[in-house]
């Protein structure tokens, strides 16, 4: 029996750079704007984008944090939409140089859908203003068929 073709839907892969960010506030602070262009091959359509956020915490006082995190992202030069609000969601103890970590995944299917360049952030808050350093790095998998 011959493959469909016309039904197939394949995964691509775009990453990010990772990028580190120091942040030793206890406000709202956004980690630096990573951009990734999507291109696809001729006649291709978006199915479901998703995003994976790989996010490092590393403590660079022995100061206990809790920390929340947001997710956002945007066609690039646009206006931002949060995709992941979590409270509280890392915590580092009283340890100069204690690391923690997470993968957090959204469903941006309602901003990717189209070729094109976006933009992506995380925005921090620490739960006291002792230096912590970031390092996040992202990457949209993309499901697209070919019509």
């Amino acid at each position: 029996m011959a493959a469909d073709v016309n039904n197939a839907q394949l995964v691509i892969k775009f990453p990010s750079t990772p990028v580190c960010d120091d942040i030793a506030v206890a406000t709202a602070t956004d980690t630096t704007e990573r951009e990734i262009t999507v291109s696809l091959p001729s006649g291709a359509s978006i199915v479901r984008a998703m995003l994976a956020v790989f996010l490092t915490a590393k403590n660079a006082t022995a100061n206990a944090q809790d920390i929340d995190i947001s997710v956002s992202g945007r066609l690039s030069g646009g206006t931002w939409t949060t995709f992941i609000t979590l409270l509280d969601h890392l915590g580092l103890p009283n340890i100069d140089r204690a690391t923690t970590g997470d993968v957090l995944l959204a469903d941006v299917s309602t901003l990717v859908n189209a070729e094109g360049t976006y933009g992506f952030k995380c925005t921090i808050t620490l739960s006291s203003a002792n230096a912590v350093r970031f390092k996040t790095q992202y990457i949209l998998l993309i499901t697209y068929k070919i019509s």
